[in-house]
């Protein structure tokens, strides 16, 4: 703030004083005039000019209130505008959709005066069953133990099932809702606040704000949510379409495990350590064109699909795994030759299991840092073997 800023409500003030004192005097040369020089009115003169002081002050302070108001909303309308603007690149900055649901509740708590908690739950199944994704000022793990529908939520009922508005209860003393009537701190929340959140046309979830005090939430407040909601909803479809992008460009469409341009990335910055023996591993199924040829590509690719969910379930260490290429997959993983050895004959008995007749052949080297020739030295023994 400038000096100059700081200096203008006194010179406002000042003026308006001077204002009033000159007309208190033109009131008082209007009786004068009027009286025809003969003696004033005195009485009816201070009886006009305290009138017209108070008219004055009461018009004053009414106009300072409304002034208050306004430059009020004109700094939640920029505290707004600011959030909004947050939102949108708050995706790039999260590392999971829940967290940022988490950033965007806080938000819309701070944002509110009179919410003291909130909720987003977010709509999930064909059912429409409720899951807390993020709390404020409430526990979040004794919320989802909740086991609630849509349908069973106030903003379900008061809008016939449509959920295509904001609602405000202000009071919950007047309705039976179960979310509404949840205990906080052993308070019971007397006043809600519930937002529809729709991603490209679909119900997503709620956004619910929350407080112990009644009649605490107004129309602004309906506004505020609901612009955030919409905001919220761009940002959660940028979110997912750029997890979607990831998934396509990283992982492998058939299998979900790593693709090799990944895998490669990754392996380029796994940490080797000297206590701790790095190895690669290279899988091999056996005779997959003939599978494909004689069962058709379908059975193929369950095959696949098969092997992947077993690495992935059951593999007892931290590891790097990929489909590298057809029928091959590579582990990048911690351990000792002998104990990677067990690990892999546990999951060759486990494959057999599912798939009866069908079985892979494996390499282990060790792992330098360099992938391309760990992978070339792991196949070269693998053909080694087969002949």
């Amino acid at each position: 703030m400038t000096p100059f800023t700081s200096f203008r409500p006194l010179v406002k003030t000042g003026f308006l004083w001077w204002l009033l004192v000159v007309s208190l005097l033109l009131i008082s040369l209007l009786f004068w005039a009027f009286s025809g020089g003969q003696q004033v009115p005195w009485l009816l003169l201070i009886g006009v000019c305290t009138i017209f002081i108070l008219a004055s002050t009461l018009g004053y302070f009414l106009y300072q209130g409304q002034m208050n108001r306004l430059q009020q909303q004109l700094q939640q309308l920029q505290e707004l505008g600011d959030a909004t603007s947050e939102l949108l690149a708050l995706p790039a900055k999260c590392e999971s959709e829940s967290s940022f649901l988490n950033a965007f509740l806080s938000k819309a708590v701070a944002l509110v005066e009179g919410a003291e908690m909130g909720s987003v739950i977010v709509i999930q199944g064909p059912d429409r069953k409720l899951h807390f994704a993020a709390a404020y000022g409430q526990e979040l793990k004794q919320l989802q133990q909740l086991n609630m529908l849509l349908p069973q939520t106030f903003q379900y009922r008061l809008t016939g099932g449509r959920c295509d508005r904001v609602i405000i209860i202000n009071d919950t003393d007047n309705t039976d809702d179960q979310i509404a009537r949840q205990l906080f701190g052993g308070q019971l929340i007397r006043a809600t606040l519930s937002s529809p959140i729709y991603v490209e046309g679909k119900l997503y979830g709620l956004l619910n704000l929350d407080s112990t005090e009644p009649d605490c939430f107004n129309d602004y407040d309906s506004t505020v949510i609901d612009i955030l909601s919409k905001e919220a909803a761009n940002a959660i479809a940028l979110y997912q379409k750029s997890q979607q992008i990831h998934q396509l460009s990283c992982y492998d469409q058939l299998t979900g495990l790593a693709n090799r341009s990944y895998f490669d990335q990754q392996a380029s910055q796994w940490p080797l350590r000297q206590q701790l023996q790095s190895y690669l591993l290279l899988l091999d199924i056996d005779e997959l064109k003939r599978i494909n040829e004689e069962q058709a590509h379908d059975h193929g690719d369950e095959v696949l699909r098969q092997l992947a969910n077993i690495l992935r379930q059951q593999w007892p260490a931290k590891a790097l795994m990929c489909r590298l290429n057809g029928d091959k997959f590579a582990i990048l993983s911690y351990g000792e030759p002998a104990q990677l050895s067990e690990w892999l004959q546990q999951i060759r008995n486990d494959y057999a299991m599912q798939q009866p007749g069908i079985n892979f052949s494996y390499a282990t080297v060790p792992f330098n840092g360099n992938v391309a020739e760990s992978i070339d030295l792991a196949a070269r023994v693998i053909d080694k073997h087969r002949q």
